[in-house]
């Protein structure tokens, strides 16, 4: 009996052995696999960032040209105005000017793009950071006092129009 115990445990320590090294083997090769997963996913990631955003530029440029578009139509309004306005006019010549204007703020919106605008801004507020602020301060009420203004002329807060000639509405 001897004899087979200790073959018994031979056997038994030899299948240990061999499953120790499916085991390692194992472990080993989830590693492999969630490093190769993990580098994928890391690719992936950053693939779908420079795609996100190269969209993203290309969308800022064309709503910019848009906006040039839009600014460089209302110059065009202004000047058509001004071409149109008796000759002895004062708007005359302040409307030629706002046109005029117009016409350099859309080829500057054109030329300099988003990117060119952001580090125009980003430099005065360097240069001149007090200026900034004020500006910034200044164009947030101004803003805040068009959002009013729009409230008042328009829909009231819970969606409806107030009825003509003002006055409340009649329940239903």
């Amino acid at each position: 009996m001897s004899q087979s115990t200790e073959r018994a445990q031979q056997e038994m320590s030899a299948t240990a052995g061999q499953a120790g090294q499916a085991a390692r083997g194992l472990a080993g090769d989830a590693r492999r696999q969630a490093r190769s997963v993990t580098d994928q996913a890391r690719d992936h990631a950053r693939t779908t960032a420079h795609d996100l955003r190269g969209r993203m530029a290309d969308e800022a440029d064309s709503q910019t040209h848009r906006t040039a578009g839009a600014v460089r139509q209302w110059a065009d309004d202004l000047a058509g105005l001004a071409d149109n306005a008796p000759a002895d006019s004062s708007a005359r010549g302040l409307v030629a000017q706002a046109a005029d204007r117009g016409h350099r703020a859309a080829d500057y919106i054109d030329e300099r793009g988003v990117n060119g605008m952001i580090e125009d801004v980003q430099g005065f507020a360097r240069q001149r950071p007090a200026a900034f602020l004020g500006g910034a301060a200044l164009a947030g009420f101004a803003i805040g006092r068009l959002v009013k203004l729009g409230r008042a002329d328009g829909d009231s807060p819970d969606g409806h129009s107030p009825p003509p000639g003002g006055g409340t509405a009649p329940e239903v």
